[in-house]
């Protein structure tokens, strides 16, 4: 699972399943920030872009993240 967070919207969305390349990009290239934990690869991903010859291709920057370190208890009612 990825959880997508849109900075710039305040918002954030989970989305399961291949990388979402398109909405990504659509979001990144309107000028919004946004960054990506990804639950697969256990990584918070955050965008660059390179320009060669006037395109713009985004990259990702990998940190490692360990879901665990937060030690969240769920709720008991």
């Amino acid at each position: 699972m990825y959880i997508i967070i849109n900075k710039s919207k305040r918002s954030t969305i989970k989305h399961e399943g291949d990388w979402p390349y398109l909405y990504l990009d659509e979001e990144l290239n309107a000028g919004d920030k946004v960054i990506v934990i990804s639950l697969y690869s256990n990584t918070i991903k955050v965008p660059y872009y390179t320009e060669l010859n006037g395109i713009v291709e985004w990259r990702w920057d990998d940190y490692p993240f360990d879901p665990n370190c937060f030690n969240i208890k769920p709720n008991k009612s």
